[in-house]
């Protein structure tokens, strides 16, 4: 029985690297947060636009995949959070007015 290990270079840089417990844990977040992104981006009606917008978060995550400073990764995830949350706002509010359930907001007279 053989046991699959990591590629020579690959050990290299994990042995090089003098990570924590809690640099697991954060990068844990970090991936929910990059499922919650994609999972933002499915109201996109325009495929498009909504591959564009999937482009723009995987490359903010691609640039700092390498980032070990713990508190920088805080600060990066509380913005993306941020983030996240006004884009879902705005989707709300896009959806909401378009299409042909426009006028989901406003509420329906019960008949007396």
């Amino acid at each position: 029985m053989t046991i699959p290990t990591l590629p020579l270079r690959a050990r290299a840089h994990f042995a090089g690297a003098k990570l924590t417990l809690e640099h697991f844990v954060l990068r844990s977040k970090a991936l929910g947060l990059y499922r919650d992104f994609l999972r933002a981006t499915r109201d996109i009606p325009n495929p498009e636009a909504r591959w564009e917008t999937i482009q723009f978060f995987r490359s903010d995550f691609d640039r700092y995949k390498h980032e070990d400073n713990l508190d920088r990764i805080r600060d990066l995830l509380t913005q993306g959070t941020i983030f996240l949350k006004q884009m879902q706002g705005q989707m709300t509010l896009s959806a909401a007015s378009s299409g042909p359930g426009a006028n989901k907001l406003r509420g329906l007279r019960t008949p007396k």
